[in-house]
């Protein structure tokens, strides 16, 4: 799928007779956020206006965290994070901060727990799971912009793939706390 029959297809899929948990895997450690200001921001180091732009976004994260739960959704996240911690993720985990303090339900893996999965230059995919037997496979060009997805339907592909992203969301520490511990301090001074 390109990425608008991706998005079309997912926001159709996602917010209709999906209750339960659906699964997120986040792998890369480099993404192109486009039309973002507050990524925008980050990159030019100015770390006062991005960080003040994802505080300004909380209502509205908040809201959209209701909204799932209003539909009797869960979205639980693992966020793979290797060290040293690239300056994209500590502008993507103090976004996923905001969105763990209102509801987000968001945990942090490192290489430890993905290394049997992963071998030469095979790594993880990105991917999105719904609760029922629905994966994307979202699908990045060399610098990280979105650039498609491949969509698999198929239970017994889809349940192996949520076997494993549960397996490393239970293995894993909650954001807030490694957020705390490893993220907080490396942040750029914004006074």
């Amino acid at each position: 799928m390109t990425p608008d029959e991706y998005l079309a297809d997912f926001n159709r899929e996602f917010w209709h007779d999906n209750s339960g948990v659906s699964w997120k895997l986040e792998r890369r450690q480099e993404f192109v956020e486009s039309d973002n200001a507050s990524w925008e921001a980050s990159r030019r180091n100015d770390w006062t206006t991005s960080l003040d732009l994802l505080e300004k976004r909380r209502a509205k994260l908040a809201d959209y965290e209701r909204r799932i739960t209003d539909n009797g959704m869960e979205v639980r996240r693992v966020r793979v994070v290797e060290q040293p911690i690239s300056s994209y993720l500590l502008w993507e985990l103090s976004s996923l901060h905001v969105r763990h303090q209102v509801g987000g339900r968001i945990r942090v893996v490192g290489p430890e727990q993905i290394e049997p999965f992963e071998s030469g230059r095979t790594t993880l995919p990105e991917l999105f799971l719904l609760a029922r037997p629905i994966a994307y496979q979202v699908l990045y060009d060399e610098q990280g912009a979105l650039a498609g997805a491949v969509k698999c339907v198929v239970p017994d592909e889809v349940g192996r793939w949520k076997a494993l992203v549960a397996d490393l969301y239970d293995r894993g520490e909650e954001l807030s706390a490694f957020f705390h511990r490893e993220v907080a301090r490396r942040l750029p001074s914004t006074g």
